[in-house]
């Protein structure tokens, strides 16, 4: 419910339905229930849910701009850095905040759809449905909990995060009360995980929370290692936890070229050069990508660099000799310079892949492709996606020793 995305809660919905419905029959028919738990549960008993969600719920209700902490968790899904994650709503919010990010999000609305992601993706588990893959079937009427398909999914998914969840750290983030059979479903699914940790992040009052979610504080009371609740917005703490994420990794790759660093110089890097610039989430994301070179257009899909010193090293000299950032590349000396991972590959063939990611009017002026090899083939051989010859202006592409010879 967070901006940008602002999508209404269970009770406005519930209004919205109840004006349409007591509009169109008038005293023909006895007026709508307010709450949407009894309006779902009045058509379910009637067989006709799916009217009701024709008819009465607006189709793009959950339709809107994911708001920073759906970005969050796509980036953390796409990236490992969660191992899996469990959500009530049925909106694609997540998924489509994976698109900006190059990945899809894997989803899937029981445990059997998700038990085995392709290319070991992280999973999400939508367990109230999803208003894209089965809006039909998504979760409104606690009768809907007693019958197929939807008790079959809550079979498959009891069984699934018994498992996935066995002695992990877990993160409860918000928790509304409008859905009051939500409580039932919870029960069902996670009533005998048995967590490691759990941190509950919700801005209500401790004895709040745990009185109107009673069994996600039964969860927390299992963890072997305690638990916590921190008061704060739910958007606002992915939003950090994302930045957080980031500034480790680069922290990561700075520290595995440290130590040559010290023995081509005779002394350590600084402190300060050791630590992650202070730039936003979509830059950090950005400089992990060129940390891990990943090929445009694709995803980050590591929680940690790779176990090589050669762009740590690269960076720790920039930075050494007062170079600082600019954006997610690296200014020095008057000059751009990106740093990319170029292990196991050609110069000429990286140049000719990401030339349509830098137009030259944006391109920095030199890119370092550390642990790339130079054979001296051009980079003009590449073609462009409508297979003419790419040609023109755009930065110099260098190897690790050759830029460090101009450094």
């Amino acid at each position: 419910m967070a901006p940008p995305s602002n999508l209404p809660s269970a009770a406005d919905i519930a209004a919205a339905a109840k004006v349409e419905y007591d509009s169109r029959y008038g005293g023909l028919k006895p007026p709508l229930p307010s709450g949407i738990e009894d309006q779902a549960e009045l058509f379910f008993q009637r067989g006709e849910l799916g009217i009701y969600l024709k008819e009465f719920i607006d189709p793009d209700v959950f339709a809107a701009r994911p708001n920073p902490g759906h970005s969050a968790i796509a980036d953390l899904l796409l990236s490992r850095g969660l191992q899996a994650v469990v959500t009530t709503n049925v909106d694609v919010l997540i998924e489509t905040a994976g698109q900006p990010l190059l990945g899809q999000v894997f989803t899937g609305i029981d445990g059997i759809a998700i038990s085995a992601p392709p290319g070991g993706a992280a999973p999400m588990l939508k367990i109230h449905g999803c208003w894209v893959q089965e809006r039909q079937n998504t979760i409104w009427a606690p009768g809907q909990l007693t019958i197929p398909p939807v008790v079959g999914r809550i079979a498959s998914s009891t069984t699934w995060l018994k498992t996935a969840l066995l002695d992990k750290d877990l993160l409860i983030v918000g928790y509304s009360t409008d859905w009051d059979y939500l409580n039932a479903v919870i029960e069902q699914t996670l009533g005998a995980v048995a967590p490691a940790s759990v941190l509950v992040v919700d801005p209500s009052q401790t004895a709040e929370f745990a009185a109107k979610a009673k069994d996600l504080a039964a969860l927390a009371g299992r963890a072997t290692k305690g638990a916590f609740h921190l008061r704060v917005s739910g958007s606002d703490f992915l939003d950090s936890l994302r930045l957080t994420f980031s500034k480790v990794f680069i922290r990561r790759a700075l520290a595995k070229g440290a130590p040559a660093f010290e023995v081509s110089s005779g002394h350590p890097p600084s402190p300060a050069n050791l630590d992650a610039p202070e730039l936003d989430n979509d830059t950090l994301w950005q400089i992990r990508r060129d940390l891990l070179g990943c090929k445009p257009g694709k995803p980050v899909k590591q929680a940690m660099p790779y176990d090589e010193p050669a762009v740590g090293l690269t960076l720790l000299q920039i930075r050494e000799a007062g170079g600082t950032s600019d954006g997610p590349y690296w200014k020095i000396n008057g000059r751009i310079v990106r740093v990319i991972r170029g292990s196991g590959s050609f110069l000429h063939a990286l140049e000719g892949e990401y030339r349509w990611e830098m137009p030259p009017i944006t391109a920095p002026d030199i890119v370092v492709a550390a642990g790339a090899e130079d054979v001296g083939l051009p980079a003009d051989l590449a073609r462009r996606p409508d297979n003419s010859i790419a040609r023109g202006a755009g930065p110099s592409w260098m190897t690790r020793a050759t830029f460090e010879a101009t450094l």
